[in-house]
């Protein structure tokens, strides 16, 4: 009931100040609004109904930055859900999810630039003098360079047939090993699993190394306790795949779609994608070995 009554306070102030053009509480309101529709969803295990309200939740993000192109917050927030939402499209849509990865990488630049404006001149310049943005970045930069990393990464992988955005690879790489660097606890181990899937995917001459993804999957999955899925179900999609182990692949697999779902409550929805992707998977085994 307080919880109801808080969120009806928090929804009349928003309205009175978007009619009066308060701005800073405007935004506080919006963000706590965002923070708890993000939480319900990362609680949620229905993925379609998920599916179905983000488009929702991400115009109204655009509207909110319509009206604060520089504010990192906001920025950070859409990055986040089109990342996110082109994640759940891309099984069944895959040159949705490519447009929408796309739409996600770009809010990610913003998203660094207007937290640390002094990377907006690295990032677009040569990689030779990219290494020296990691010179201002601080602990607390951290969701901003994983969101970063993370969509730019998501938008290469989406266009692997383009050489320009291949080239970027290795800038995604140097921003997500210094999350690594500075916390590799962050998101749960997610920084293991970006780089486990890197080592896996790419061959030798791109920087691939069946080793090192091994090594990386392994503390992602002693991070979490075993809690999060979808560490085992990328470590049999790409892990797996590239040794050519089938036992592996279906052992992963069906440990993914035997295990609970909400275990820890912020990984039910990624867990349930997890748990679907392990039973399509499964199914084209024979494809793959």
């Amino acid at each position: 009931m307080a919880r109801g009554i808080h969120w009806i306070l928090r929804s009349l102030l928003a309205g009175a100040c978007f009619l009066a053009g308060c701005g800073y509480v405007r935004t506080m309101a919006a963000r706590g609004l965002m923070e708890d529709v993000s939480q319900a969803a990362l609680q949620h295990e229905d993925i379609d109904l998920v599916s179905q309200a983000l488009p929702t939740y991400l115009l109204l993000l655009e509207g909110l930055i319509e009206g604060d192109p520089e504010n990192a917050e906001l920025l950070l927030a859409a990055t986040e859900g089109y990342t996110s939402y082109a994640l759940l499209v891309e099984a069944g849509d895959a040159s949705r999810a490519a447009a929408l990865y796309s739409r996600a990488m770009q809010y990610g630049r913003r998203t660094l630039i207007a937290r640390r404006p002094a990377t907006g001149e690295l990032i677009d310049g040569p990689f030779s003098g990219f290494g020296e943005i990691t010179n201002d970045l601080r602990q607390a930069d951290l969701p901003y360079v994983f969101w970063a990393a993370s969509s730019w990464g998501a938008w290469i992988g989406a266009h692997l047939s383009d050489m320009e955005a291949l080239a970027d690879l290795p800038r995604v790489i140097h921003l997500m090993r210094w999350v690594l660097d500075t916390d590799e606890d962050f998101r749960n181990g997610n920084p293991h699993v970006f780089l486990g899937v890197y080592h896996a995917a790419l061959p030798p001459a791109l920087g691939g190394d069946p080793e090192q993804a091994l090594f990386h999957f392994e503390r992602a999955l002693a991070i979490t306790a075993d809690h999060d899925l979808m560490v085992r179900v990328q470590m049999a999609r790409f892990y797996a795949r590239q040794i050519f182990d089938r036992e592996l692949y279906v052992r992963l697999l069906e440990q993914v779609i035997a295990s609970p779902l909400d275990t820890v409550p912020e990984l039910t929805l990624q867990n349930a994608i997890a748990r679907r992707l392990a039973h399509r998977l499964l199914a084209d085994v024979d494809v793959y070995f």
